[in-house]
């Protein structure tokens, strides 16, 4: 490349925090103080976003307060919101968006999601609300996402019944992830009459996708009619529908790891299987650990 302005540096950074790769993007970064142009409030905003994502609150923090409010901007204001969120910090979240008021900052579309985010982590149904009506207060139309976010906050909170009924009033179309997200709330508050209608739905909005007949498998195991469990997972079976085994990454000294449950294709599974042994063992010494619980680790 010939030339490599701020613009260029802060995509290669922003495009690495966006596809998870932290530490490359941390490399840019560092690369870009030594001997690139000096960084402007995108490449801020970058790395407010790929330190949150990653864990790093109180890092993130020290980016976005080192960037002066003349130059701040929604986004920024955004990224440090949305990552206080994301991480159940749901006061400071909150919090920020008082202060961003006071600044004279105005609010766009993601930063309501963002707010309906952390509303949905905090159980804050009337908060939400409030958020949710702040849209069209504000000259914005709620979109498909915002539509989610409400009725994921109404689920998790318990209020199932409400949440259904927002969703059948939307203007908009359900989403599998509405329909995740409601049939996840009956599970956890055991309204399992609800759970197998919303799970019926799933099925037939997404046939091809094997957690849907598995999440209406466990609504009918949860409820103890162990035939009509059977008899989803057969129609699973029958369809050709395959489940995709879930997977871990591990990453040491740089490199990656990936797992699944019972793998034995890692060259070091021999020592692996024996930590986990003598882990288990030591949590059953300490009373962590029940006879019979091992099977799921």
């Amino acid at each position: 490349m010939p030339e490599r302005d701020v613009r260029s540096w802060s995509c290669l950074i922003d495009g690495y925090a966006k596809s998870g790769n932290y530490g490359d993007a941390m490399a840019v970064f560092e690369k870009m103080r030594t001997s690139g142009p000096k960084a402007n409030e995108v490449t801020m905003t970058s790395l407010v976003d790929m330190y949150a994502k990653c864990g790093a609150v109180e890092e993130a923090f020290a980016v976005f307060r080192g960037v002066s409010l003349r130059k701040s901007d929604v986004l920024i204001w955004n990224a440090m919101i949305g990552g206080l969120a994301t991480h159940g910090l749901v006061k400071e979240s909150l919090d920020l968006y008082t202060e961003m008021q006071i600044v004279g900052i105005k609010p766009d579309e993601i930063t309501f999601l963002c707010l309906l985010s952390a509303c949905a982590h905090g159980g804050l149904v009337k908060q939400a609300s409030c958020f949710f009506e702040g849209l069209g207060k504000n000259g914005m139309t709620a979109k498909t996402e915002h539509y989610a976010c409400m009725v994921d906050v109404m689920a998790r909170a318990g209020q199932v019944a409400e949440a259904y009924q927002f969703l059948c009033q939307m203007p908009v179309e359900p989403t599998a992830s509405m329909l995740g997200a409601l049939l996840s709330g009956c599970m956890n508050h055991r309204k399992l009459d609800l759970a197998e209608l919303v799970g019926k739905k799933l099925i037939e909005l997404d046939p091809e996708h094997a957690g849907r007949y598995i999440g209406l498998s466990n609504v009918y195991a949860i409820g103890r009619r162990w035939d009509e469990a059977r008899i989803m997972r057969e129609a699973m079976e029958h369809r050709g529908v395959k489940k995709t085994p879930g997977y871990s990454f591990l990453e040491m000294s740089g490199a990656h790891h990936r797992f699944i449950a019972h793998d034995e294709s890692h060259p070091s599974s021999e020592h692996i299987y024996t930590m986990l042994s003598f882990i288990v063992s030591q949590m059953q010494l300490g009373g962590v650990l029940n006879e019979g619980q091992e099977h799921r680790l």
